[in-house]
């Protein structure tokens, strides 16, 4: 719905020379910047100014000052023109949008696990596109466009099809030369680590000693990273001893940039799942992907649960029953 008539809403040139102009503070720049002549720049400012009924520019011993009135609303500006600019890229990226999956994880399974992978995903199905975005925590497949998501924790989504993918093994890792320098053996030896924590999860050392029978006063204390990528670096250049999910190391234990720090794996409270919207769950393109992807985690048979059919929750009474 429109608030305002069409006549008192600036044009998306109009904003975009006023963005540019507020940005160099200069009417020379900007037009160099948007491939249009001064004159064309100025034209633009002096029609949103009509429009608005404001003046946006002044001029200070021949420097370009924004009036208040500028100031106010170029945020608000400049955020539209983003959102335009956004929304086009999607599209252009989307093409046609057959053959396409819009897909929605955390960083990490994204670079650690799926992106290794891809090779083998888009050799056989060479038309396929992916576009990936990373996401933070679950959310509402509602008005986000996502086609297919990876979950991790309790076989929980509202309005989502979810099919198990393997269970999380836990692991202790470091650099060969960190390993060599604390002397460590046994997870009793790690009073003498730094240990690597996880804003994430918090409580993942505690966990892990609770569940391995050892007494560590400090299990909770050491240097704290954000994402689990972040901690694998920081394991990778010696930093201490970072407790990660065995999937996310795989490459650097292959090659011999970590190790594994101390004996003992322990399976970690969630799963893995991947998740797709009800009203997706009959797409044959969607069915294609998670039929390969579950496909992948055959290499952790070993490690699985059998995996239980699709379960679908449609609302948070489901959730609560």
């Amino acid at each position: 719905m429109m608030l305002l008539p069409r006549r008192l809403i600036p044009s998306i040139p109009e904003l975009l020379a006023f963005e540019a102009v507020a940005r160099h503070q200069n009417f020379s720049a900007a037009a160099e910047e948007l491939c249009l002549t001064q004159g064309a720049i100025s034209k633009q400012v002096r029609n949103m100014e009509i429009t608005l009924g404001v003046s946006l520019f002044d001029r200070r011993r021949k420097r370009l000052v924004l009036t208040r009135q500028a100031q106010s609303i170029l945020p608000s500006v400049a955020s539209i023109l983003e959102q335009i600019a956004g929304t086009t890229y999607r599209v252009l990226s989307y093409g046609s949008g057959e053959n396409t999956i819009n897909l929605h994880m955390f960083s990490s399974f994204s670079s650690r696990w799926l992106v290794p992978r891809l090779p083998r995903l888009f050799k056989a199905h060479p038309k396929l596109r992916i576009n990936v975005k990373t996401v933070f925590e679950s959310f509402n497949f509602e008005g986000t466009g996502c086609d297919v998501a990876v979950h991790y924790g309790a076989p929980v989504w509202p309005g989502g099809y979810l099919h198990h993918l393997f269970d999380e093994t836990l692991i202790a890792v470091c650099s060969p030369g960190y390993k060599a320098e604390t002397r460590l053996q046994s997870a009793h030896d790690l009073h003498r680590a730094q240990l690597i924590q996880l804003t994430t999860r918090p409580a993942l050392w505690e966990y892990w000693f609770e569940q391995m029978e050892v007494n560590m006063a400090s299990s909770f204390k050491g240097h704290v990273f954000d994402q689990f990528n972040a901690a694998v670096e920081a394991a990778v250049a010696g930093v201490g001893v970072a407790l990660v999910p065995a999937i996310f190391v795989e490459r650097e234990l292959e090659d011999g940039s970590l190790c594994i720090a101390v004996p003992g794996k322990i399976r970690s409270r969630g799963s893995y799942y991947v998740v797709t919207p009800v009203e997706k769950s009959h797409d044959p393109v969607v069915n294609m992907f998670i039929r390969w992807i579950c496909s992948e985690c055959s290499d952790y048979s070993d490690a699985l649960i059998p995996a239980p059919p699709a379960t679908c929750f449609n609302d948070y009474e489901t959730l609560r029953s």
